[in-house]
């Protein structure tokens, strides 16, 4: 946890300023910046907010980059196949050949407690600030639980036990213990049972670039599918579905910056910025020279699926080679195009589907399901046992979300069906269910022993 010993004043004056033209229009130069004056100005407080979206977008999890967690574990999983000699991180993600000394796996848990560190800082200024009006208090601290949850929710999904940490505290945290993941999910839909009180329906900004009140109950939808609360993921998912100003694109617009069916977005850094996500998976001459869709995935497509026309592309005559193509525009353009997608309608429905099929609620079920097939232009189908729904969500959401934030691997996992990637991976071993600890902190907090099975 050497993370935490970053005094806040630095992390402040690291990420606060970056990006902070979304909100109010907020320009402070760097050398301006004095922490105890940051949270004693709404525009300055709100700026430091946009700062840790930006550390999202840049680092870690969410990052669109071949460091992120939708080409890790895309390769990680039967998604994506690493054409390249070279040795690249992601190439032991898909040899799985992670070891506790791996720079990815590292790179994952450090931003990631740093990112947690920026939001503990906040919600740790805003309990001392007398200075905030009160609507841009509880914005702020909202949107500090929500990602604070959001954070520990993957980390335990990738990790297993991992500490919950809500302070920056040097001196706690330097010995803080890990805590099993049904803790860790609780602690997180704690937070985030706080956040939609304290958040409104209504965006802090023009854009779906930061927390609202709809973002965190979608979050919260997928909080208690993970966690078997199927009546309460259900419940959260249809409110978000019924919440106004949402509703499902076609695939050829659902990733476009005013896709409707985008609940939370991440926005790049500068007007005219686009993804990441399409540079790092985009490539225009065959073969692949890094990347490529496996067979696997390309094959769970029924043949009328708009979208494999609109979320794939073949490069060569052969149809060996093709890309995730759900983001289109490469670089930058006069005005930005994409955004990336970190929360998304259509994950709703699936949500609500599976939900329903565990409860038993076939027409619900049905609906659900089918809203995204006529979505894709298929026909219709009908389940009526819960094997068959269960299969059928499960197919939906691999056509779905592949590459994006891990889905695949997430979702094999919850369902007991990693074992089903031996297939295709010959040397897939039980214990990678979760990624090895970083073993050097494990040398910096011994309270994080043991090291998961199996590495």
């Amino acid at each position: 946890m050497k993370r935490y010993i970053k005094l806040a004043v630095v992390l402040l004056s690291s990420v606060y300023m970056a990006g902070c033209s979304d909100f109010l229009d907020v320009d402070v130069p760097d050398d301006q910046l004095d922490e105890g004056k940051v949270f004693e100005d709404d525009r300055m407080a709100a700026s430091a907010m946009v700062g840790v979206y930006t550390k999202l977008r840049s680092a870690g999890f969410f990052a669109g980059t071949v460091s992120g967690i939708g080409v890790q574990l895309g390769c990680y999983t039967d998604e994506l196949e690493v054409t390249t000699a070279q040795t690249v991180e992601y190439r032991f993600f898909y040899e799985n050949a992670l070891t506790s000394s791996n720079t990815g796996v590292k790179s994952l848990w450090d931003n990631s407690y740093q990112q947690i560190f920026a939001v503990n800082s906040i919600v740790e200024n805003i309990g001392s600030s007398q200075k905030l009006t009160e609507g841009v208090r509880n914005q702020l601290l909202g949107e500090a639980l929500a990602i604070r949850a959001l954070l520990h929710f993957y980390l335990c999904q990738t990790y297993g036990s991992v500490p919950y940490v809500t302070s920056t505290d040097y001196n706690i945290n330097r010995m803080i213990k890990k805590q099993p993941v049904h803790e860790v999910m609780q602690l997180a839909i704690d937070d985030l049972k706080e956040a939609e009180q304290l958040l409104s329906p209504v965006y802090p900004s023009t854009e779906r670039v930061r927390f609202n009140q709809t973002a965190v109950q979608a979050l919260l939808a997928r909080m208690y599918l993970y966690t078997e609360s199927w009546v309460l993921a259900k419940q959260y998912a249809q409110t978000v579905i019924s919440s106004a100003g949402y509703a499902l694109e076609t695939p050829d617009k659902t990733f476009l910056k005013e896709s409707k069916s985008a609940i939370l977005q991440l926005k790049p850094g500068f007007d005219g910025g686009n993804t990441s996500e399409a540079a790092a998976y985009t490539f225009n001459t065959a073969p692949a020279p890094n990347l490529r869709l496996s067979n696997h995935l390309l094959e769970a497509f029924e043949e009328a699926d708009n979208r494999r026309t609109h979320y794939v592309r073949f490069v060569g005559q052969d149809m060996a080679n093709a890309h995730a193509f759900k983001y289109k525009t490469v670089g930058n353009t006069a005005v930005s195009a994409e955004y990336s997608i970190l929360l998304r309608l259509e994950e709703q429905y699936l949500i609500a589907a599976e939900a329903a099929a565990e409860l038993g609620e076939w027409d619900k079920c049905n609906v659900m399901l089918n809203a995204l097939r006529f979505r894709a232009g298929l026909e219709e189908i009908t389940v009526s046992t819960k094997e068959t729904a269960l299969n059928a969500v499960l197919k939906e959401r691999r056509v779905e979300l592949f590459c994006e934030f891990g889905h695949r691997f997430y979702d094999l996992k919850r369902r007991n069906h990693l074992s089903d990637l031996s297939i295709v991976k010959t040397n897939w071993q039980p214990h990678f269910s979760v990624l090895p600890l970083p073993e050097s902190e494990l040398l910096l907090n011994p309270n994080l022993l043991p090291q998961n099975n199996g590495y």
